[in-house]
């Protein structure tokens, strides 16, 4: 389909950001149409995100790169996102080994050199806090006092500078039973220092492989889908999810003259498109 739409030239664009999560590289799903392996939707996760226009500011990578945390497939990783123009940051989540992360990635030189994988970004126009609510061993996550009181401290910093933060594990409940019991713990420690900080204009999160969003310790709360594979809707008690194969998706947000604005963008070819554009409303006789 031809694209014939003429560009805005006088929208002023502060700042885009796109995130893409849970990739699980190293996976491969069996179904009735045959086996999906999860690093060909890594490629077509990658191809999607340098075809979008403009092209993001930064892309963050929140966590579960790999599902097994083994140095082969981060290689793998590596390799796909040295494919995008953008810079992109990375968190871990908990299929991730941060040892592993630092030596493979070892480019990305925005992180700490040992310890936690959590890190400020100061030069953008929106500030940046990512948090890293890895808790070895365990698929839930914690933030534990050190890391509380690392947030805390950055926060304090900059009141005045417009924040967003990343984390991989929601530090709320979002109404899915079973991710929930993964959530990251310490979470209401954390929202008590959310609610101190009002700069913070959104928290955004991975994991539960949904997309889902909360009115949270006056913020918005956010959690973004993987680029890989869903969980499926179930707001009653489980003992498991399986795999669903609804599209993978990316986020991405923008930050234009004070306002935090989040839109869903699905992963795939979809060729059904119009270019009728937008009819006329209706007549009022």
């Amino acid at each position: 389909m031809t694209d014939n739409r003429l560009p805005i030239t006088d929208y002023h664009l502060l700042m885009l950001i796109a995130q893409f999560t849970d990739l699980h590289v190293g996976r491969i799903i069996e179904t009735a149409a045959g086996p999906v392996d999860l690093y060909d939707r890594l490629v077509t996760a990658v191809d999607h995100l340098r075809s979008l226009h403009p092209q993001p500011d930064l892309i963050m990578l929140t966590g579960d790169l790999s599902n097994h945390g083994n140095e082969a497939d981060y290689i793998r990783v590596r390799e796909q996102i040295a494919r995008l123009e953008p810079p992109v940051y990375i968190i871990p989540g908990n299929h991730d080994q941060r040892d592993r992360l630092r030596r493979i990635f070892a480019g990305h030189t925005y992180w700490p050199a040992e310890g936690y994988i959590q890190y400020t970004l100061e030069q953008y126009p929106l500030r940046i806090i990512c948090l890293d609510t890895l808790a070895a061993g365990h698929h839930y996550g914690i933030l534990d006092e050190e890391r509380l009181a690392w947030v805390e401290e950055r926060l304090r910093e900059a009141p005045d500078r417009p924040t967003i933060i990343f984390m991989h594990h929601p530090p709320f409940k979002t109404g899915l039973r079973y991710p929930d019991q993964l959530m990251c713990r310490n979470g209401d420690k954390f929202g008590e220092i959310v609610a101190r900080h009002p700069q913070i204009q959104a928290v955004v999160c991975a994991h539960v492989h949904r997309d889902a969003a909360a009115h949270w310790r006056g913020t918005t709360a956010i959690v973004t889908g993987s680029a890989a594979f869903a969980n499926d809707l179930i707001l009653y008690d489980v003992d498991d999810v399986d795999p669903y194969f609804e599209p993978p998706v990316c986020r991405l947000f923008l930050w234009e003259n004070g306002l935090l604005t989040s839109h869903i963008s699905y992963i795939g070819d979809y060729p059904f498109g119009l270019s009728e554009g937008v009819p006329a409303p209706p007549k009022n006789e």
